[in-house]
């Protein structure tokens, strides 16, 4: 089991990887058809397709995330004293 720590570490190589991959598939199907040597061919592209999706991921996906930060709003409970309404 991973800690919380090593975890955060592998999310990025472990997305770019899987993404990368997908996407590479998907474009090199796209470009050479359902040949019979189609899963050769997508892992001669799928190393290079990951060299740059994971430095890609590691500046997007944090600049990402502090936008979203900024973006995102907690909602605050109000004081029972404040807004408790009328009473009787």
């Amino acid at each position: 089991m991973l800690t919380p720590r090593q975890a955060r570490f592998a999310f990025i190589p472990l997305a770019a990887g899987i993404m990368s991959g997908v996407i590479s598939l998907v474009l090199t199907t796209l470009h050479v058809g359902l040949v019979p040597d189609l899963l050769s061919t997508w892992l001669r592209t799928w190393p290079l397709s990951f060299a740059v999706a994971l430095p890609t991921a590691w500046v997007v996906l944090p600049t990402v995330q502090a936008l979203l930060a900024k973006l995102t709003h907690t909602a605050t409970i109000p004081s029972a004293g404040r807004h408790s309404g009328r009473l009787g």
